[in-house]
């Protein structure tokens, strides 16, 4: 691997999940089912690339081929050594469209994870954390856009951690039937934040300017409440937008704390 699949690679092991835009959506039906999606934009670092490498070099380097797939996480879950019986039950059903295209600067990956009720989604907030799912889906493509396996092209970048792709792990999700709520896990928060490679992320987080970490919650009838004031209602009263920094919620957390009663 050269300088420039290198350092593609420590760019998305930095910024991974919210290197420029993340924006997690969560809609709530009236049986308890629904669906939990993650909508990631990392377009920016083909734009830093370019600046130390031109389109001519990165297309010799298979970094230029377009993507444009869709995938369905059970065909490398299913034969997952390192994934509980559990977890695989609630992982399988997931799909991650991928679009890449180096010249209009677009790497754009979007997952998403349905489940039958709310016992299966807040065992689902945890497997994706503990499974690091969208991480382990990135290094299972290769630059043609098909799944890894035997002979893969190894020239994907992946990512690596810990590092930011951790940071959505330091909240506790509970969903119930009347309420949604997310709280920090200060243990886990501070075992983050004092983890070296998270303190560089921290250093080269400068670089990318403004970076969004936004949520969505679709309710299955209106809000009675939401208790964090930085958080917007729509007319119907049956959606709730949270819209954060990435780089103030490093500093302050319960930035992105949230309860919604309805």
């Amino acid at each position: 691997m050269n300088r420039y699949k290198l350092m593609l690679a420590a760019l998305i092991a930095v910024f991974f999940t919210a290197c420029i835009q993340i924006e997690e959506e969560v809609e709530l039906n009236n049986d308890g089912s629904g669906q939990i999606n993650v909508k990631t934009d990392m377009g920016k670092l083909f734009e830093m690339v370019k600046t130390f490498a031109s389109e001519e070099d990165l297309q010799k380097d298979n970094l230029g081929k377009n993507m444009d797939t869709l995938i369905n996480l059970k065909d490398f879950i299913d034969t997952a050594t390192n994934i509980s019986a559990e977890n695989k039950a609630l992982l399988r059903d997931g799909i991650m469209k991928v679009k890449m295209n180096l010249k209009e600067n677009l790497f754009n990956l979007d997952l998403k994870y349905p489940f039958r009720n709310v016992s299966d989604a807040n065992k689902l907030y945890s497997a994706i954390n503990e499974n690091g799912m969208m991480e382990n889906a990135l290094k299972g493509l290769n630059p043609n856009g098909s799944q890894a396996g035997a002979g893969s092209d190894p020239s994907m970048p992946a990512a690596s951690g810990p590092g930011l792709e951790k940071f959505g792990s330091v909240y506790d999700i509970s969903i119930s039937k009347n309420e949604y709520k997310r709280t920090l896990n200060r243990a886990r928060y501070d075992s983050l934040i004092n983890d070296p490679k998270l303190q560089e992320s921290k250093g080269m987080m400068a670089m990318m300017g403004v970076m969004e970490m936004n949520l969505t919650v679709k309710l299955p009838r209106k809000a009675k409440s939401v208790s964090n004031p930085k958080a917007t209602l729509s007319d119907d009263k049956r959606t709730v937008t949270l819209k954060n920094d990435l780089t103030v919620a490093l500093d302050s957390p319960e930035n992105m704390e949230i309860i919604i009663k309805y």
